[in-house]
């Protein structure tokens, strides 16, 4: 047939008649006389052959199409995210989306309904389209597909890889890869198989640059893959076909319009054919199956159809598409006809139209769906589409319908209306004035969980955290996994020595999950934090889930929402009840710190503080000639042990049993030590002995089981010794030596041993002055304890205050002196105070709310806390609840007043920097112990020594050492650079010690004026009443941890000077962690380096400048739920740190960066969230990624120096980027392009469009870079600098607005120094970017981008670029909205609609970070 008439063009017609979108697939359908296409912004379109006119068009993919097949009566298209089924008219059959976004071919597997899809990191996937998922995959040995077709002969499939292989696929053997043959060095343009020949054409390198080969190249695979022929296309071969009747024909195209058809043998050559295009290039062409029709798809968005008649057919079926007429409309109107002669439409009822509802009227929307019981859905046996469920109630003999009567409650339930706010509020407040009416406790609002619920269109960092804490102090985020730790971290940071001694703690760069290193930088955080803000324990819960030990404990949550066999391995091992949980996890930590801090004899901080040194006892009773065993160990923690359930009281209050051990001032005064031991304790065996009798209508103190508790004494068989082996034996253990921090463990088992816990009511006055009735906690605020491991005895008193126990003990006059004369020899004796609670709340009102919803509730944990109050000048204002007086404030340094961002910038005006250096290096020194206390410290042991002695013991470790651990293979460094060193470790204690510093870390103040009781529920922070600690709110609030802290450890610490935190690296180390090689290895080849370390010489002063950008994966998709139609984030994506890139910002290497670090991922990734970071597949796998990759624990570090060193860092949404990475950053040291360029009550422009329009240039064309977005800040903060110092600033952020709110928010333009609007983007659904080369799905630049070098394949990784549209679920954070306004959405609409109006919800990314 071709070789008797000349094929000539017979039609030319754009694929959409709106959209110049470039036309990337083709391909003919089998039985109609219909041609599919697949466009650029990831449309779908059917035309009629051949006239091609528009049948239909749809969007398909939110990306670029990148193959389209035709199988049947549909067509399958896939693009880098996802899958789609179409049939004819556009009707979706299936659609299935990929979590990676790296699918790059598809090839039809031969006589079945599966599909095989390629992907460009590797690997194959087998997806049937009947069942509508993935089946299975296929290895490639780490190549990555961009090609997949056939099958051949003996039904194989074809695949191209990225380094130019052809491998043959057999389906019946897993694909795996039977034959393997060099093609084309430089990567692929196209390949096609039919029969026992396979096709390609591709790149060769030519003077350094790849360009197409001349030729086509033609395989045998019968016996193996062997080169045939090659065949000659002068233009240069970018598609190719073979004919569908003629096996040895093929068709040759070029992106310039030349086509032809040749012999596959190259014996003889066709006609030369010459496609008038108009100045676009060709992308895609297909050849029809009865080889009559040929079409070619242009980069203007235009197909060419040629034939070589004038009626050519398609197929041989000739089922012919008869395109649908428009209406004919009732009025035809010209431009000059008036409105009113358009027609009108009424409804057929008088309820209006839905478009005059109001944004806040209601409708009748009938009623709502019914729901099945779960306990129901387990036996339903489902065919086909219906499922089948048996009725519970049949039985046999009972009348007629009864079965159905029966379930027809089951049957005809319906989802129940999720009420509102304001019902939600009324419910609860009629059900708490029901509890108070039957004489019930009503829970304070303080105590109560605060969720904050997260929507898209708004924000999580414009949360107003301040309205929930009004102090000083910093409270913590409670939405990630694991937050029930919030409480317990609260009262590790306000116990003294254990804040003091992590805040000298020097961190260890090479322990990636190091719990002591993790809690130092939390603790960094919380001491520095701003008022108002809050801190979230990310990387320390991070380093806590690596912890196997803590796995196997139960202490770990699994994330609902996150998929593998880990996290429901982590769920199933979970302890559920949660006052057990955190009473382990108490234990688990401070044992876990106490080893990581034991370094060979020297005493860890835990020990010092927490450490209890018990002498046991073995004593065996069968053979009491047997000398007894003694030993020592060491607890952190003592377990309150209650008397048997047989002698709990039989009233709810008890009456408490006044024993000796347990009345203030009843202490015995006989200087013999072991009598008062013995008398103690006698006094309080003979008061549980009188109790027991009384038939337990006495309760026994607090301070009697605490002794019993101590003294631990049991008898039971065990092993003795070699010789007599088990024996009957009696254990005995008492302390030795007391903690300065003694922390008992409640131990509830339930909620009837709160029968001892029951308070006493007596009269007081509130914080108004009114008389009220309150009740006086069983706890005591102060304890004695005396121990006598000689003797064997313990005796623990009780009372108010620790006044009333020294003043009992030994009078008022004698004090403290003359209380220690009475500890016996060998003993030991301390008063304690209570510090900090650790309780559970089990809201009743949410405990109803979760039975209702059917969901599990476990309460949530908060703590009292006991902290030191201070002037109202020490940064912050009285507390919530109406405190009278000077409220508490925070131990720390005044706070920094608020900085505009102007303000920030008008101090770095060329100048300032050199000023705040010089300002810094002056600052008063380093304050240094008096002689008399430099003598004391070292006359003490290193047992004797506190943690903040041990601390400036290892602060005395030179520089040289530190550097030499970080890198033992550091050179020498010159006298320069020596001297550059020297004085930037100087300007960094200078900076840490200064007191008002901007960039200093406050110390904290320790003038014991006055304490407070704090409430911290994660968040919310308020004051209490030393009274409400022990109330339980009739067993709402259950105590969980006591801690009782020495009253002379208190003291002692309030006289010791404030040391200034030390910096976690010194200069040395900084500079070596900066020049250590990548994980992979320093012998791994990599990408070209895309940083240059900081010289000794560059390393910053305070007040220096540089541009940060970071970049995030997911780890974890986002729990979502429906909120009365409104889709609500109950628990956002878990994002982590995966690139972070820094430039220098002065200097002559300004612009250059100096850290690019790629964070290694230490478990899987859900999303790599490629369009918003620009990273994929294998980037952050050691094994894998060719970029220079680190540990977080060192990235952090780097960043950590460089805030502590008084740097500045210029951005865009930094405030976004120094949350995920979990640094708290001093508002002084941040230069946020976001708010420079910002007009009061107006939306926050992109950085795109600020580079458009102020730099006069284009960014993130295909995807994000963090360097590219760094400089870009960079380089706005220089035009900001300019425009400020010409008087021009206000005026031309004015006309941005101004142009913005004209022509929208996309980039600028600029033709002849004027802005213009970007052109026309394709609709919803079709997120197009800038095409990525010349090549479409199969064409040059998609296929043969990956071999082309690292730029080349990150644009072939790209896709065509990323979409102007807001992120979804998986996107970046900076993407990512949230709700600002608490966890109550009425009124949504209304905020929706007020923010429409200010002009905040306009098109693409202004409202986001970039």
């Amino acid at each position: 047939m071709w070789g008797e008439g000349a094929l000539g063009e017979l039609a030319s017609a754009p694929v959409h008649p709106r959209l110049t979108d470039q036309v990337n697939a083709l391909a003919f359908d089998p039985a109609e006389e219909a041609l599919w296409a697949g466009t650029e912004s990831g449309l779908v379109c059917q035309l009629v052959s051949p006239g091609l006119e528009p049948y239909s068009a749809f969007p398909a993919h939110q990306d670029r199409v990148i193959e389209l097949r035709t199988l049947g009566e549909a067509a399958v298209s896939i693009s880098c995210c996802d899958l789609s089924v179409h049939g004819s008219g556009g009707l979706q059959r299936l659609s299935w989306s990929h979590e990676a976004g790296d699918l790059a071919a598809l090839g039809l597997e031969p006589r079945s309904t599966r599909v095989v899809l390629g992907r460009s990191s590797g690997g194959l996937l087998l997806f049937d389209l009947k069942l509508g998922k993935p089946v299975g995959t296929a290895d490639t040995s780490g190549r990555g597909v961009v090609a997949l077709c056939g099958p051949t002969g003996r039904g194989s499939l074809v695949m191209g890889t990225t380094d130019g292989c052809i491998c043959l696929l057999d389906p019946r053997s897993g694909y795996k890869a039977e034959t393997s043959l060099q093609a084309h060095p430089g990567g692929f343009a196209a390949l096609d198989a039919r029969g026992e020949l396979v096709a390609s054409c591709g790149y060769v390198s030519r003077m350094g640059r790849l360009t197409l080969d001349t030729y086509a190249k033609v395989f045998d695979v019968r016996m193996g893959a062997r080169m045939l022929a090659s065949v000659p296309f002068a233009p240069g071969p970018a598609m190719l076909h073979f004919h569908p009747r003629f096996s040895s024909t093929l068709l040759l195209a070029s992106s310039s319009g030349a086509f032809t058809l040749a012999d596959a043998q190259g014996m003889s050559g066709g006609g030369m054919y010459q496609i008038e295009t108009e100045g676009d290039m060709l992308v895609s062409a297909a050849l029809s199956s009865s080889g009559e029709c040929l079409a070619f798809g242009g980069s203007g968005g235009y197909i060419h159809l040629w034939a070589p008649s004038a009626d050519p057919a398609v197929n041989q079926m000739q089922q012919v598409l008869t395109v649908p007429e428009p209406p004919t409309p009732l009025v035809s109107l010209s431009e000059d006809d008036p409105l009113s002669l358009a027609p009108t439409y009424f409804p057929a009822e008088a309820n209006g139209l839905l478009s005059d509802l109001g944004p806040f009227d209601g409708m009748a929307v009938g009623l709502p769906p019914r729901v099945v019981d779960a306990s129901l859905l387990k036996g339903m046996k489902q065919s086909d589409f219906v499922g089948y469920i048996q009725n519970p109630h049949v039985q046999r003999g009972a009348p007629f319908g009864a079965a159905t009567r029966a379930a027809a409650p089951q049957r005809n339930a319906r989802v129940q209306p999720r009420p509102d706010s304001q019902e939600l509020e009324a419910a609860r407040a009629e059900r708490a004035r029901k509890r108070a009416a039957a004489g019930g406790v009503v829970l304070p609002g303080r105590y109560k969980r605060v969720h904050i619920k997260q929507q898209q269109g708004v924000r999580f960092e414009e949360f107003d955290f301040s309205y929930y804490n009004r102090t000083p102090f910093t409270g913590l985020e409670n939405d990630l996994a694991n937050c029930y730790t919030n409480a317990l971290l609260q009262v590790l940071f306000f116990t003294p020595a254990m804040r003091d001694a992590l805040l000298q703690h020097v961190p260890d760069a090479a322990a990636e999950f190091c719990l002591t290193d993790e809690m130092s930088f939390l603790f960094r955080m919380l001491a520095t934090a701003a008022q108002g803000t809050v801190c979230q324990a990310a990387n320390l819960l991070r380093a806590l889930r690596q912890n196997k030990e803590a796995a196997g404990l139960g202490l770990l949550e699994g994330v609902k929402g996150e998929r593998g066999a880990t996290d429901i391995e982590v769920e199933a091992k979970k302890e559920r009840s949660l006052s057990k949980r955190v009473q382990s996890l108490s234990r688990f930590l401070l044992e876990a710190l106490n080893k990581e801090g034991s370094a060979g004899a020297r005493q860890s901080m835990v020990e010092a503080v927490y450490g209890l040194l018990q002498r046991q006892r073995m004593q065996c009773l069968s053979r009491p000639n047997r000398p007894d065993q003694v030993k020592e160990s060491r607890v952190f923690q003592v377990d309150l042990l209650y008397p048997p359930a047989k002698d709990r009281p039989a009233g709810a209050a008890g009456t408490i049993r006044s024993g000796t051990a347990s009345v203030p001032g009843s202490a015995p005064t006989s200087p013999d030590a072991k009598s008062v031991a013995s008398s103690a304790a006698a006094a309080a065996a003979a008061s549980a002995a009188a109790g027991a009798a009384a038939g337990g209508a006495g309760r026994p103190a607090f301070a009697d089981l605490l002794q019993q508790s101590l003294k631990v004494q049991s008898e039971m068989r065990a092993w003795f010794d070699e010789e007599v082996k088990y024996q009957y034996v009696r254990q005995t253990r008492v302390p030795k030596t007391l903690p300065q921090v003694l922390v008992v463990n409640c131990g509830l088992q339930d909620k009837e041993d709160l029968c001892w816990w029951q308070p006493v009511p007596y009269a007081a006055v509130d914080l108004e002055g009114e008389p009220v009735t309150r009740q006086r906690a069983w706890m005591p605020h102060a304890i004695a304890v005396t121990s006598d491991p000689e003797g064997w005895t313990v005796a623990v008193q009780e009372a108010s205050s620790a006044e009333d126990l020294l003043a009992a003990s030994c009078g008022v006059a004698a004090g403290a002196v003359a209380a220690m004369e009475s500890v016996p020899p060998g003993g030991s004796r301390a008063v304690y105070e209570l510090t900090a609670v650790v309780v559970l709340i089990r809201d009743e009102d949410d405990a109803e709310e979760a039975a209702e919803s059917g969901q599990e509730y476990e309460g949530h944990l908060v703590a009292h806390i006991k902290a030191a109050g201070g002037s109202a000048s020490g940064g912050g204002g009285g507390a919530g609840g109406g405190a009278s007086g000077s409220g508490p404030t925070t131990p720390r340094m005044p706070a920094v007043p608020a900085v505009s961002p102007h303000a920030i910038a008008s101090m770095l005006l060329p100048g300032a920097g050199a000023a705040a250096a010089a300002a810094a290096a002056a600052a008063s020194p380093r304050q240094q112990p008096s002689p008399q206390q430099q003598a004391t410290q070292q006359q003490q042991s290193p047992q004797q020594q506190s943690p903040q002695q041990s601390a400036q013991q290892q602060q005395q470790q030179s520089p040289q050492q530190q550097a030499a651990q970080a890198d033992p293979g550091q050179q020498q460094l010159s006298g320069t650079e020596a001297e550059a060193i020297q004085k930037a470790s100087d300007t960094l204690a200078a900076t840490l010690s200064t007191p008002r510093s901007v960039h200093s870390t406050p110390p904290f103040n320790r003038h014991p004026q006055r304490y407070n009781w704090m409430v911290f529920n994660d968040f919310h922070i308020t004051a209490s009443l030393p009274e409400e600690v022990g109330e339980l709110y009739g067993g709402q609030k259950l105590p969980c941890l006591l801690y009782y802290t020495q009253v002379e450890a208190v003291r002692r610490a309030a006289e010791l000077p404030p040391l200034p935190p030390r910096p976690v690296l010194n200069p040395e180390g900084f500079l070596a962690l900066c020049r250590m090689p990548p994980l992979q290895g320093p012998k791994v080849r990599l990408h070209k380096p895309t940083f240059a370390p900081l010289l000794p010489t560059e390393l910053p002063q305070p007040g220096a400048l540089f541009a940060l950008d970071a970049e995030f994966v997911a780890y974890s998709p986002p729990e979502k739920a429906l909120l009365r139609g409104v889709e609500v984030e109950v628990r956002p994506s878990r994002l982590g740190l995966a690139r972070v890139s820094l430039l220098r910002g002065q200097g002559s290497s300004k612009g250059t960066p100096c850290i690019d670090d790629y964070i290694k991922s230490a478990e899987p990734v859900y999303d790599y969230l490629t369009k918003f970071s620009g990273l994929v597949p294998g980037d952050l796998d050691p094994a894998r990624s060719p970029h220079y990759l680190t540990t977080l624990k060192r990235a952090y570090l780097k960043l950590r120096y460089l805030v502590d060193a008084g740097a500045v860092f210029v951005g865009h949404g930094l405030k976004k980027d120094f949350r995920m990475i979990n640094i708290v950053v001093p508002p002084s040291q941040i230069v946020d392009t976001v708010d420079l360029f910002h007009a009061k009550r107006s939306r926050k422009l992109s950085l795109r469009f600020l580079a458009s329009y102020l730099l006069r240039s284009s960014i993130q064309e295909h995807t994000h870079d963090s360097i590219e977005d760094a400089a870009t800040a960079l380089k706005l903060y220089d035009v900001y600098q300019q425009l400020v110092r010409e008087g021009a600033f206000e005026a031309k952020l004015q006309e941005m607005y101004d142009w913005g709110k004209r022509f929208g928010w996309d980039p600028v333009i600029w033709k002849d120094g004027q802005p213009h609007p970007a052109p026309q983007q394709p609709p919803a659904g079709a997120y197009a970017a800038g095409a990525s080369g010349s090549g479409g799905a199969g064409g040059p630049a998609a296929m043969g981008a990956a071999a082309a070098g690292p730029g080349a394949a990150q644009a072939a990784a790209a896709r065509g670029g990323v979409g102007m549209g807001m992120g979804g679920p998986g996107a970046h954070p900076h993407m990512q909205q949230h709700n600002p306004h608490g966890y109550h959405h009425h009124h949504q609409h209304q905020h929706q609609h007020q923010a429409q109006q200010r002009g905040m919800h306009g098109r693409g990314r202004g409202f986001g970070r970039r």
